[in-house]
């Protein structure tokens, strides 16, 4: 009898290590078997089943009571570390019970499972039985404490753990009549409500918290090798750490809670890019103003006083805005929403992977609840397709990212070259005269700020911005060459120098192949490249081209701007005629356009000049007279009311 009473607390006095032992004296009480009294069996939690042999239903008590002796010694336990772990005793008892159903499937069950192979299925289903006890008078108690959230999910965690050993043991065969004891713990109804509002606790905190670090980001590197924003970094880390949170609660999870969490991450970080866009200005802001429209004439009197072009006030707020977007800022924004891209990516992937788990879990309660006398079906589980609809949210803050790159891209080139270096270059290449100011003078200026955006931008990123400079390069030289103002005049010997300068800046770019690829540098240089051949020609061609040029002018005309420019429009060839040192030109706007002389002017290099004289749409308003056919009359006269009804830079 002694061996019996031991093997009724089995998980008191055997373990591991001496089960050789545990199973001999199991042989020795089973020889017994025969002389059971019914008394154990008739105060039995869970009977056996009818037709068992007196062997099997040895084993079945000696289960039971072992288990019943293991739970009371746990619970003892866990009110006893209650007070001294401050955690509620029943998320304590599910920690201790898990040890020992492990202690149980590891050790006791393979052995028992030889003389009775309902014992794993007895022990699992008893474990279970008892834990849902406690917990179910806990949750009809009126008053649930403050650790429900952590109860719930360490009852699920406990639940899922019975629940994996019981089909690792006996698979989709898993019913019998022990099932009819397995009453689902159902945490699904308790917890869901729970888990939405955590969600939106969490969602309030995370949108808080972005707004308050954007507020305060100065777009300084974070360091040497991340070269980013910490306000991002931040957004992030709290991200993860709600998603984290989410996935570990060990709370059973529906499609709901997930899109509850998808939507308040899209919301965070749509809020922090609505910042970063509201921050930027528009690229027009930066360019000058329509230059006057001279014609080449050497001044009379050289001690006349000429006309000074006094340079326009910006905004303010434009001003204070144009001090927060210098290169080295624009590139941190651009690798932060780089950056915000990749980890979205990295987060998606990682949410899913996560979610698959959580499936496995569902399926795992599924599993036990089709056990159930009550014949539960299984839920049917969101299909792949629905579950990826989801992550189409994403897409939103996808596109706005890209969007706001590309608006940065677009302005980062004509920062550089339009704002940063107005004074040294637009303002003063080709200057006075060629010669005098030639392109290498300002190479070196150029090779500071591709060396800036080289150390600051990302890989992925470098190309791109480095093309946006040179686009803004060759629109300046365009501007220098078309809009220069009256102190820009080319004779046709001063092209090949300015083309020797052209291929310069390309050669630049190109890096010797180390830059762009030569063939994206021809491409966005060959407008600059034609402009200069049109310099070649003589006047009397050109005025031909513009007359032609105005026979095919669109009726809605779109304002000329160095990117919407084409070599034989109208704006580029009377442009040109403006800036040739030519008699034969000046005298045709002399007499067309009554335009008034360069030596009249002095255009001192500022960041902005009114036209105080007229420009090109003011002109159109004069009648002139000019020996040309009736054909070419009728041209211009075509040209002119054109342009009148057109607005244009």
């Amino acid at each position: 009898m002694w061996c019996h009473r031991q093997l009724k607390n089995y998980h008191l006095y055997f373990s591991q290590a001496n089960c050789s032992i545990f199973e001999s004296m199991l042989n020795l009480v089973l020889l017994t078997a025969a002389n059971l009294t019914d008394d154990d069996e008739e105060a039995m939690l869970i009977g056996t089943s009818l037709g068992s042999t007196p062997e099997s239903t040895l084993i079945h008590i000696l289960v039971v009571r072992s288990i019943q002796a293991a739970y009371k010694n746990a619970l003892i336990s866990a009110d006893g570390q209650s007070k001294a772990e401050f955690k509620h005793p029943l998320i304590l008892l599910a920690s201790e019970l898990k040890l020992l159903v492990e202690k149980e499937c590891s050790a006791f069950s393979p052995v028992l499972h030889k003389y009775y192979p309902e014992a794993g299925r007895v022990a699992l289903t008893v474990f279970h039985l008892l834990y849902g006890q406690q917990l179910e008078l806990f949750l009809e108690g009126s008053d649930h404490s403050e650790s429900l959230k952590e109860i719930l999910g360490a009852s699920n965690s406990f639940e899922l753990c019975i629940a994996q050993k019981l089909y690792s043991m006996y698979g989709e065969a898993a019913g019998s009549s022990l099932s009819n004891f397995l009453k689902p713990y159902m945490i699904d109804r308790f917890s869901s409500p729970i888990i939405l509002q955590w969600l939106h606790a969490q969602h309030e905190n995370v949108l808080e918290w972005t707004k308050r670090t954007i507020e305060i980001e100065d777009w300084e590197p974070l360091s040497v090798h991340r070269k980013l924003a910490t306000s991002m970094v931040e957004v992030f880390r709290i991200v993860e750490e709600t998603i984290d949170q989410f996935f570990n609660s060990s709370l059973p999870l529906d499609i709901v809670h997930l899109r509850s969490l998808l939507i308040g991450i899209t919301s965070s970080l749509q809020v922090y890019l609505l910042h970063m866009e509201n921050q930027q200005v528009s690229r027009a802001t930066l360019l000058p103003v329509a230059p006057v429209l001279t014609r080449y004439a050497e001044s009379v009197n050289p001690f006349a006083k000429r006309k000074l072009i006094e340079p326009a006030v910006r905004e303010e707020k434009v001003a204070n805005k144009l001090n927060n977007l210098t290169v080295p800022k624009l590139c941190v924004k651009l690798n932060t929403l780089q950056y915000i891209r990749d980890q979205l990516d990295t987060i998606e992937e990682g949410i899913k992977q996560s979610w698959v788990d959580v499936q496995s879990a569902v399926g795992l309660l599924d599993y036990l609840s089709c056990m159930t006398s009550e014949g539960a079906t299984s839920k049917s589980s969101p299909s792949d397709e629905s579950i990826d609809e989801l992550f189409t949210i994403f897409d939103d803050v996808r596109r706005t990212a890209v969007n706001i790159t590309d608006t940065i891209l677009n302005f980062i080139g004509t920062r550089a070259v339009f704002w940063d270096m107005r004074d040294l270059l637009l303002f003063s290449l080709y200057r006075t005269s060629v010669e005098s100011a030639r392109m290498e003078i300002f190479i070196p200026t150029i090779e500071q700020v591709l060396d800036q955006v080289c150390d600051l931008i990302v890989d992925v990123l470098r190309d791109r911005v480095v093309l946006r400079v040179f686009q803004a390069c060759m629109e300046g030289f365009i501007w220098v060459l078309l809009d220069g103002g009256p102190s820009r005049a080319f004779l046709e010997t001063d092209v090949n120098l300015m083309k020797d300068d052209l291929a310069m800046l390309k050669d630049l770019f190109i890096a010797e192949g180390q830059g762009l690829p030569s063939d994206v540098i021809e491409k966005e240089a060959k407008l600059a490249q034609q402009i200069l051949d049109l310099y070649v020609l003589k006047a009397d061609t050109i005025i031909d081209l513009l007359m032609k040029a105005s026979e095919h002018m669109s009726h809605h005309l779109e304002p000329a701007t160095a990117r919407r420019r084409n070599v034989h429009d109208v704006h580029t060839l009377l442009r040109v005629l403006c800036h040739k040192k030519d008699n034969g030109a000046s005298t045709f706007l002399k007499i067309q356009y009554h335009l008034p002389r360069s030596s009249d002017y002095d255009d001192v290099p500022v960041k902005d000049a009114p036209s105080k004289v007229p420009i090109f749409s003011d002109m159109l308003n004069r009648g002139a007279s000019f020996n040309w056919s009736e054909t070419g009359q009728q041209s211009f006269r075509i040209m002119k009311k054109k342009l009148q009804e057109a607005s244009w830079q």
